[in-house]
């Protein structure tokens, strides 16, 4: 009864100091306008792909067969904003991405393959650059194999403020093994945490409606980041050139209420180049494209920002 009472006072108040101008016969005064709403602090990603393989950035061909679906959730919080100072923003991130397959595989076979849970942090500073340090965690619940632990470091570069339309998004990314093998495993004495570099660029094209994007990188790996039948390592330098084409069209018939949804399209295109990464391959895939240096991957989905 007291809670009811405090809320309701206020309201009792407002109504009578609202109406007394009224009732004396006076005329009623302007209102003031409402301050703009400060934009959220808390905001959310979902994204969903289908596609016809799961192919993972470091090359490994996992599924071939069916219908690919991977559901991705993120949850962003601005921690700081500054747009005077060098650091323009600090924000955490947490998520999770999943792989869930129409066709059963693994030890312990099931439809869904793989859970990843995300973590991190992003800093923009200098107006022009962004760096991602990211831990994720690779748990397979196929019995595939054990967890395993990384973590990423992405410098990104923002260079439309130079190239204009042209700007070709230039990142480079340092991405090691915390614990346990990302990859197939095939003598687990032999077997130790490595690293690869990847050097990228994701140009864009923006017509009217529709936003053409190139994403392409390649993958420098050290010397033990695959494993080969043998157990030996599987050999340093480039192991996977990949690129593509992906066309994106928002959906403007959703109310901006319900966020911003957009469709998207494209393929991808993987070269690989690495006896290790080839071998696993073989084990994932034992069927159909498992021993080709080239993949190629269709893919389709839904993407919403609240």
């Amino acid at each position: 009864m007291k809670s009811l009472a405090c809320r309701a006072f206020p309201l009792l108040v407002l109504a009578a100091s609202s109406a007394s101008p009224l009732l004396a016969g006076e005329a009623e005064s302007t209102p003031a306008i409402a301050p703009a709403a400060a934009p959220s602090r808390i905001n959310a990603l979902f994204q969903l792909d289908v596609s016809d393989h799961y192919i993972t950035p470091r090359g490994l061909n996992v599924e071939n067969d069916g219908i690919i679906f991977q559901p991705l959730l993120l949850f962003f919080a601005n921690l700081y904003s500054s747009e005077t100072g060098f650091v323009d923003s600090v924000s955490l991130t947490a998520g999770m991405w999943s792989s869930i397959h129409t066709e059963k595989s693994g030890p312990d076979p099931g439809h869904w393959n793989e859970f990843d849970p995300i973590a991190g942090f992003t800093i923009k500073f200098a107006d022009i650059f962004k760096l991602d340090t990211t831990w994720t965690a690779f748990d397979s619940m196929v019995d595939a194999y054990p967890t395993s632990h990384h973590l990423e470091l992405k410098l990104s570069v923002d260079d439309s403020k130079w190239l204009g339309a042209w700007a070709l998004n230039p990142y480079v990314a340092y991405w090691q093994e915390l614990e346990n093998k990302a990859t197939v495993v095939f003598n687990q004495a032999t077997s130790d945490e490595s690293f690869y570099f990847t050097l990228g660029i994701n140009p864009s094209i923006k017509f009217e409606k529709v936003k053409v994007e190139f994403p392409t990188f390649m993958n420098i790996v050290g010397d033990d980041f695959y494993q080969q039948f043998s157990g030996a390592g599987g050999g340093d330098g480039i192991a996977v050139v990949s690129t593509g084409i992906k066309a994106s069209v928002p959906l403007t018939f959703i109310p901006e209420g319900y966020g911003h949804w957009t469709w998207y399209a494209g393929v991808k295109y993987y070269h690989l180049s690495n006896d290790g990464l080839e071998d696993g391959n073989l084990v994932l895939t034992p069927n159909g494209d498992n021993d080709e240096d080239d993949l190629i991957q269709f893919h389709t989905g839904i993407t919403a920002f609240f």
